[in-house]
């Protein structure tokens, strides 16, 4: 079970290297640590959004639930072998009622890395956003042939 309680095995494929699984559980906990605990007594709230992550022999798929983020307000970056997710949430409410009137603000900023395990062709990286989901889906470079290949040892 995943730290989301789903079973790891539907959110990744069964080829995946299991430092890259180890290391997106940790990007995990740490960002749902910070989300409860990391912006305690600050004016700003940080918050980090859901992901899932559906990788193919060609294509790897990311989706991220960002509800309330104007498209305009987030940004996407490949850098490094990875996938860089990041904006800024603001949005105000204002409710009068007579001689009272109530006025809340509410900001938020998210900067999230995703590893990605193949070259990802930059120029085939297409991204949507609908109803608070942004989905970036990227064509792999050169697929990876899994092959299993016995090498000999030689003697001297």
């Amino acid at each position: 079970m995943g730290l989301f309680g789903k079973d790891q095995s539907s959110l990744t494929t069964r080829n995946q290297n299991p430092l890259s699984l180890w290391q997106r559980e940790m990007n995990t906990l740490f960002d749902r640590f910070n989300q409860d605990f990391g912006s305690f007594g600050s004016g700003l709230s940080d918050f980090s959004p859901r992901i899932e992550v559906k990788d193919s022999d060609k294509t790897c798929t990311v989706c991220a639930e960002v509800p309330g983020i104007k498209e305009d307000d987030i940004e996407i970056t490949l850098k490094d072998n990875s996938l860089v997710l990041q904006g800024e949430r603001k949005s105000e409410s204002t409710k009068e009622e007579g001689n009272f009137s109530r006025s809340e603000f509410s900001y938020g900023s998210f900067y999230r890395t995703i590893p990605l395990n193949d070259e990802i062709d930059p120029d085939s990286v297409k991204a949507s956003y609908k109803d608070g989901i942004l989905t970036v889906e990227m064509q792999k470079t050169n697929p990876v042939q899994h092959q299993t290949k016995k090498i000999p040892i030689m003697k001297s």
